[in-house]
């Protein structure tokens, strides 16, 4: 099955949306078009195809062929991948981070919590804009 033919399904569409803003600069403008009509407008194949002036099937194999492409990026570079394997760093490190921070001195403390949050606004970055990127607590 590919991430196109169950549209509802979250962690397809969670799928192609992290692939689409890893690699959506590599795709042709026409392409962007018909991801982000379909993706994050919710129009239905039909509605695309009439407002692009195409066929239904067009659209449809427009879908299917970004698809296509934007695994064979993820399969090359590993974009993806290696934004979880960070996001998951991340999380280990503001968790130690937070039990660590209660047994330095409070200078020691304040440069740390600084530096972690000019870290988590990098780290946001790198993941793709993710918001779900925990800065370390204050």
């Amino acid at each position: 099955m590919t991430v196109f033919e169950n549209p509802d399904s979250m962690r397809d569409v969670t799928r192609v949306g992290d692939l689409y803003a890893f690699y959506e600069p590599l795709l042709t403008e026409r392409q962007r078009q018909i991801v982000e009509l379909y993706h994050f407008e919710d129009m239905s194949l039909g509605e695309i195809a009439e407002v692009l002036s195409i066929s239904r099937q067009a659209v449809h194999d427009q879908l299917r062929r970004v698809e296509e492409q934007l695994e064979s990026y993820e399969a090359a570079l590993h974009l993806r991948e290696l934004a979880q394997a960070e996001r998951k760093a991340w999380e280990r490190m503001v968790e130690a981070w937070s039990e660590a921070a209660r047994h330095v001195p409070e200078e020691v403390r304040r440069r740390m919590d600084d530096a972690m949050r000019a870290m988590a606004d990098t780290v946001a970055i790198l993941l793709g804009g993710d918001a779900d990127v925990r800065k370390p607590v204050e």
